[in-house]
């Protein structure tokens, strides 16, 4: 087989073989699909001529379509129909995510007379298993119980969010931090007892695991080392 060079001028420089038709009218139609680079300075370009472009138009017409059943629509207005589903989410999404929070506020509010009080410096100390809360719920909850106790104050929270999930958070004020103690380091330690790990700042820091069957045995744990440690 023969093989021509083809040269843009100062583009690139390609072998050709030629069109692989015997005449033009067998490419029917031509649609380039995808476009990606795959090395420097070398893109990929992917194509379908043909019967190939024949079926892939019949293809997206058929989604067209469906789409059109499906929003009601006409196939000129699918895009601004998908935009306003969109932002319906969005704004569901944010009104769930508000709801969390107030839940973990009042959940947070009813365990804040659960505070012990450990050592000479009366410092408060909560842990608790929050059942289901989420992690960002979790925080949320943990963030509310630092501004209802006095400081000295150490909180650990825990969760069960989904299947094999576990959640953790430490919050802990300025005087626990003060006594030596470290929420990242901390929650950590916990978090390891359900096959899991984390960390973070050491005022306050956030941890998972996988194992739900251990996490009340993670926090009575949290509960004695934080006892232990604050009751000098």
């Amino acid at each position: 087989m023969l093989v021509r060079v083809v040269e843009v001028p100062g583009i690139s420089m390609e072998l050709c073989g030629g069109t692989h038709v015997s005449n033009i009218a067998e490419i029917r139609g031509f649609k380039i699909i995808s476009e990606q680079g795959i090395a420097s300075g070398i893109r990929r370009i992917d194509a379908v001529a043909g019967e190939a472009f024949i079926n892939y138009t019949n293809s997206r017409d058929s989604i067209v379509k469906q789409l059109c059943s499906t929003f009601k629509v006409k196939g000129e207005d699918i895009p601004t129909r998908v935009d306003n589903l969109l932002e319906e989410l969005r704004t569901v999404r944010n009104e769930v995510t508000a709801l969390r929070a107030k839940i973990a506020t009042i959940k947070a509010s009813a365990i804040a007379d659960t505070a012990s009080v450990v050592g000479t410096a009366k410092a408060r100390v909560v842990v608790a298993n929050m059942d289901d809360l989420d992690a960002e719920s979790l925080k949320v909850a943990a963030e509310h119980l630092l501004t209802l106790l006095d400081d000295p104050a150490a909180i650990v929270l825990g969760s069960c969010p989904g299947d094999a999930k576990v959640s953790f958070v430490a919050a802990f004020s300025p005087k626990i931090i003060e006594s030596g103690l470290q929420a990242g380091k901390f929650v950590g330690t916990v978090a390891r007892l359900c096959g899991g790990g984390g960390g973070g700042r050491p005022n306050f820091a956030q941890a998972g695991g996988r194992k739900p069957e251990k996490l009340i045995d993670a926090l009575e744990k949290a509960r004695a080392d934080l006892e232990a440690s604050l009751s000098t």
